[in-house]
């Protein structure tokens, strides 16, 4: 036996059945969608259906959070629209379809503080920044 006996690699048995489960398919809700009517429609009416429980502490939690949730629903809305400028192969297609896209967000202005609309204006710039 050598000295460099010891610095080579051992056979390993590997098991090659594996099998990969998929998930299962994940109900869209408010929480988890980039469809800003769904999202946002979605969060006043859990606000309101808590606080017709009497749940109010989740109720301001849920308040307290919103700038959070918001900044997370951007980032899986421009996760979206991404995968669907993929689709798209004309630029001037791509920057309308991202122009009426934002303005669909644009909506919700009023509920929105001003940190989630400098991120929702830095979004369209970047994404149509990357089209040009």
């Amino acid at each position: 036996m050598s000295f460099f006996d010891f610095f080579k690699k051992k056979p390993t048995a590997t098991n090659t059945t594996t099998s990969v489960e998929l998930p299962e398919e994940q109900t869209i809700t408010w929480e988890n969608t980039f469809d800003p009517d769904l999202f946002f429609q979605g969060y006043d009416a859990a606000i309101t259906d808590l606080e017709n429980n009497g749940k109010v502490a989740a109720a301001e939690t849920l308040r307290a959070n919103q700038s959070k949730l918001q900044l997370a629903f951007l980032t899986r809305f421009e996760k979206q629209l991404q995968n669907d400028l993929q689709h798209i192969a004309d630029s001037e297609m791509k920057t309308d379809h991202i122009i009426a896209s934002v303005n669909a967000v644009r909506v919700y202005n009023k509920q929105m503080n001003v940190t989630v609309r400098a991120h929702l204006a830095q979004t369209k710039k970047h994404l149509i920044g990357e089209e040009i």
